[in-house]
């Protein structure tokens, strides 16, 4: 049993702290108007609290729950995000395996210095990795200064880490490779990075240490050429009823290229997100490509049902091998700051004759 749980916790390690887009698709707005990164994720603010804990659960809670902020004091604001998950899919007999565990234990805080000065820092209790930097906000073109230690801001954020266009199958069921580097393991490097927001665009720019392959070294020895360099550029459109999120990003490492474009729309009950992405030098197996496409319908106040399509080739130049899946789930949001989560996934290969079971997920996340 404790081997099955330790293989569970590498295929299913969800994304970290990360926002979901389709919800800011649904509002109209960016990402970065619930949460203190000007990148979306992470630690909620004030914005982004209210909106947890009144407008995405069924029942409302108690007057403690539904006025939580998170604020400390005038200065200081705490959050943090725990996962349970149980895991259960069949082994090779056909005996259904299960297995429940913590999969996520995360603390973040913001210190605002000042008006326009802020200091972020979070901590992943379970697997020892931590990020902190500094934001200087109020610039021109409403820009912003991020300094620090972070993951750059590629594609399209996610909140299931074993997708494809993020970090895919940790522990790989038969291809080589089976998604791209954003893993829940990899240690967020050095970076500078700015930004502006003019009107519904928003562009980014950041310089950051080596990371892809674990290659970083704290930055001692690299050129300048030879850091990660990434541009990102958003556009949140409005037609009518319908609300429009598209972007792309480009990020460079020495010879490893990525290329994505990434968008959504939101249409009543249904919000649809997608993202497609292009990886060069990144595998030994050729030049890679990722793509994601999920459909969310709101059923009802506090239950979203939801079908995903996860898609990813290890070289696009030849006929080689690909794996595919297909994820049919529900999200219901009982109370402020609850969600229950259940998945059924099923995966299938092209050019390989791995035969893969149904997976079966049940997941309680509670933040505050």
């Amino acid at each position: 049993m404790q081997t099955l749980k330790i293989t569970s916790l590498l295929l299913i390690m969800p994304v970290l702290l990360l926002a979901l887009p389709r919800f800011a698709v649904q509002e109209g707005t960016t990402c970065n108007l619930c949460h203190v990164d000007p990148n979306g994720g992470s630690l909620r603010n004030d914005y982004g609290i209210t909106v947890a804990s009144s407008e995405l659960s069924r029942s409302q809670g108690s007057d403690r729950i539904a006025n939580y902020t998170g604020i400390i004091n005038d200065f200081l604001r705490l959050g943090g995000d725990i996962r349970f998950l149980n895991y259960n899919s069949a082994d090779s007999l056909g005996q259904l395996k299960s297995a429940f565990f913590p999969m996520q234990a995360d603390i973040a805080g913001y210190w605002q210095v000042n008006e326009n000065v802020g200091v972020f820092a979070e901590q992943d209790l379970l697997r020892g990795q931590n990020e902190a930097w500094l934001l200087w906000t109020g610039l021109p073109l409403d820009g912003y200064v991020k300094a620090g230690k972070d993951l750059p801001g590629y594609g399209l954020n996610v909140d299931d880490h074993t997708s494809f266009i993020r970090g895919g199958n940790i522990r790989k069921k038969a291809l080589q490779y089976e998604g791209l580097v954003f893993s829940p393991y990899l240690s967020p490097p050095g970076i500078v990075e700015f930004g502006i927001n003019v009107g519904n665009f928003n562009f980014s720019q950041s310089i950051a240490n080596q990371f892809i392959n674990e290659s970083s070294n704290g930055g001692f020895g690299e050129h300048l050429h030879d850091k990660a360099f990434t541009t990102r550029l958003e556009w949140w459109p409005a037609l009518g009823s319908i609300n429009g999120f598209l972007g792309g990003t480009i990020l460079q490492q020495e010879n490893i290229h990525l290329s994505g474009l990434f968008g959504g729309a939101a249409l009543g009950k249904f919000t649809w997100t997608g993202a497609v992405d292009v990886a060069e030098e990144y595998a030994s197996t050729g030049t890679v490509l990722a793509s994601y496409n999920e459909l969310n319908y709101n059923f009802s106040s506090g239950l979203n049902l939801q079908i995903k399509y996860d898609f990813f080739d290890e070289d696009i130049d030849t006929s080689g091998s690909s794996i595919n899946r297909i994820t049919f789930g529900a999200e219901f949001f009982p109370i402020p700051f609850v969600e229950v989560r259940y998945q059924a996934r099923f995966t299938d290969m092209t050019g390989n004759k791995t035969t893969i079971k149904p997976e079966y997920l049940l997941l309680v996340h509670t933040w505050f």
